[in-house]
């Protein structure tokens, strides 16, 4: 368990018996000033490490927007949050909301980094552990949308949870190849034994693989526990808190 930040719940109201969300202004911690983000993050560490009984030393920014990075890096250093993973190299996304730019990202497994997340720096005192990355065809999510309307007792997300929407996001994966995380949600699913074959092919150390509870569907899980069970037989799994 590590800290996971949407800031958003800032500015939400619950009344009633449910949420009023509220992301206007409030969905990337660079929307706050430099004195929230620093009680933010400090608050929220500070209550994380006390329910989990332990120091936690690594952070991933809720929609990936840890940029600028610059607006972190202090209080990061001052609460030792050495590691990150909110990077997804190759990335780029923009909307009313949020927005990403990890096109400069090295492709590496893992790096060293100081002053800004997608720039290596071998003497940094971040370590970044980005998000794996694979490069979608537009058919990947043809087949997605078409095995959702043909089997959607298969391929519906089951948990009751949203996504922000990402407008124009859906035209841009229909017609063109784009970088996209490594996921466990949904059909993403389906690529994770291709995935990890290329890694190994590359000899990358670490696979890094995302996500949502609210993502997951019936086909993903058997996906998932399929891969981990094949995985098993030559690699380990490890968490953040393993790490020195």
């Amino acid at each position: 368990v590590q800290l996971h930040i949407h800031p958003h719940w800032e500015r939400s109201i619950y009344a009633n018996g449910k949420w009023t969300i509220n992301a206007d202004g409030a969905y990337k911690l660079a929307d706050f000033q430099q004195d929230e983000i620093e009680r933010i993050i400090r608050t929220y560490k500070t209550y994380l490490d006390n329910l989990v009984d332990y120091r936690t030393t690594a952070f991933r920014a809720g929609g990936w927007c840890i940029q600028p990075f610059d607006k972190l890096k202090d209080i990061f250093k001052e609460l030792e949050i050495r590691y990150d993973s909110s990077v997804i190299a190759g990335g780029k996304f923009t909307s009313t909301h949020y927005s990403y730019d990890f096109t400069s990202a090295p492709l590496k497994s893992r790096y060293r980094f100081s002053q800004h997340e997608s720039v290596e720096d071998e003497s940094g005192y971040f370590t970044e552990y980005p998000i794996s990355s694979w490069r979608y065809s537009p058919l990947f999510f043809w087949k997605l949308y078409v095995l959702g309307r043909l089997f959607p007792a298969e391929h519906k997300m089951i948990g009751d949870g949203l996504f922000l929407p990402q407008p124009g996001k859906k035209k841009s994966v229909l017609t063109e190849f784009t970088w996209q995380h490594v996921s466990a949600d949904g059909y993403y699913s389906a690529v994770l034994d291709e995935c990890l074959e290329n890694f190994e092919k590359e000899e990358r150390a670490e696979m890094v693989i995302i996500g949502h509870p609210k993502g997951m569907t019936h086909f993903s899980f058997r996906k998932l526990e399929q891969f981990i069970a094949k995985a098993a037989e030559k690699h380990g799994f490890l968490t953040f808190k393993d790490l020195p």
